[in-house]
């Protein structure tokens, strides 16, 4: 157990004091920080760059349009012709970015208006100005029927049903799309980190071994203790980054929220006038107190045993594959293969599942040991019994200590192979070797 310990200790610590640790933990919460925070406020910027727009109304249905998002209407100039604007528009005194010919034209049929730039005018642009003239147009079809917005919408009216979570006598409010995010957050971060710290066990171990350290190594411990004091020691190196990452996260959550404040603001009220056909404010609220009312400890501990069972399971069969390396093996990639195709397969089914979180598919896959560490967390949100849940930990702890009893056969006699490339049906071998 010692000596376990040690290798343990070992492990963190040499990986902890790598550069590549300390970068990828300062990066990894920047990164997060940047998708968050800093890229509304440059998508906001970049949108929001003046645009003057200068208008010929040959309909009389125009007089005016409303300015927004950095776009900025001009109805001067109204006596010169359109092909006079079309060859002066960005000459004129006030040097408008583009021009925009609206002919003689029915509200109902507004064929053949044309927008004239000499640069090619950004998506956003181009839909707020198809908007804004549409919503006028609407206004004018709609003075025609001696009808108003109001009578149209009553028409169709919004229907917005609860979500109420039935559980024996007491119930509960739900919110599926909540729940859908949530499990696609949970189960894609699992995936991740299956792969990448699966695949640096294995490099790990493929390191050692080519090195020749592990013969120095072996010599004083057994192979299975190697093995498992180097799937712990990277594990704890896994959860020491995300819990800095998340301190870090929030920390910087807060001071740039502050400094961008004001840019956050306008971004937010640009995003609402220019989706006018996008959810509205309760539905907003609704997703804000969903959250607020959702068990988000619950799912965190959740989310850490899976975690933990499943980087055990799948890191143990990563080392075994690791220990099959040979000094120039180019091959190893044929046996992660099959594990790298466990993992996506998990992530597809619940991607699937998601959508039908109490089918059998999501039973199934909940339980197997090798889908669970996935499935399960993304289907967490939606309540799925309780003895479900015990029994897809259970197996998911069984399937771990096969998957290392067996990663230790595999171990105990590839560690200690050189200069031979290794046949399946030799590891075949190996699981049953005695001795």
């Amino acid at each position: 157990m010692r000596k376990t310990l040690y290798i343990i200790q070992r492990e963190y610590i040499t990986r902890v004091r790598k550069k590549s640790f300390i970068v990828l933990t300062i990066l990894g919460p920047l990164f997060f920080v940047l998708i968050s925070v800093i890229f509304p406020v440059m998508m906001m910027r970049i949108n929001t760059s003046e645009q003057k727009i200068l208008i010929k109304d040959e309909s009389g249905y125009l007089q005016a349009l409303p300015d927004s998002s950095g776009v900025y209407f001009s109805f001067k100039y109204q006596d010169m012709s359109a092909e006079e604007l079309k060859t002066t528009f960005a000459t004129l005194d006030d040097g408008y970015n583009a021009f925009v010919h609206i002919p003689p034209i029915e509200p109902d049929a507004p064929y053949g208006i044309t927008l004239y730039s000499n640069e090619q005018v950004s998506m956003t642009t181009r839909s707020y100005i198809e908007n804004v003239i549409a919503d006028k147009l609407e206004e004018v079809n709609l003075q025609k029927l001696n009808l108003g917005k109001k009578d149209i919408l009553k028409l169709r009216p919004r229907v917005t049903i609860n979500d109420e979570v039935l559980s024996g006598d007491e119930s509960k409010k739900g919110d599926a799309m909540v729940a859908t995010g949530i499990g696609y957050v949970m189960g894609f971060l699992i995936y991740i980190v299956l792969l990448i710290y699966g695949n640096t066990v294995m490099r790990g171990v493929m390191e050692e071994k080519q090195n020749r350290i592990i013969e120095v190594i072996i010599s004083s411990v057994r192979p299975f203790q190697l093995m498992m004091g180097k799937i712990v020691g990277i594990g704890l190196v896994g959860l020491t980054q995300f819990f800095i990452w998340g301190l870090l996260i929030f920390v910087l959550q807060i001071i740039l929220s502050g400094i961008f404040a004001g840019d956050l603001t306008t971004f937010s009220e640009m995003q609402s006038m220019q989706q006018q056909a996008g959810p509205d404010q309760e539905m907003v609220l609704n997703v804000i107190n969903s959250l607020q009312d959702a068990p988000l400890f619950f799912y965190f501990f959740i989310f850490s045993i899976y975690f933990l069972g499943g980087y055990l399971l799948y890191s143990a069969l990563f080392a075994a594959i690791g220990s099959l390396a040979s000094d120039n093996d180019a091959d190893i990639q044929l046996y992660t293969f099959p594990l790298t195709m466990m993992i996506l397969i998990s992530i597809f089914i619940m991607m699937a599942v998601i959508q039908q979180p109490h089918s059998d598919l999501a039973f199934w896959a909940s339980v197997i040991p090798f889908s669970s560490p996935i499935v399960m967390p993304a289907i967490i949100p939606f309540d799925p019994p309780v003895w479900q849940i015990i029994l897809s930990v259970a197996m998911l702890i069984l399937g771990f200590i096969f998957t290392t009893w067996l990663a230790a056969r595999i171990y105990r006699v590839g560690i200690l192979m050189y200069g031979k490339k290794i046949k399946i049906r030799e590891v075949f071998k190996w699981m049953f070797y005695k001795g």
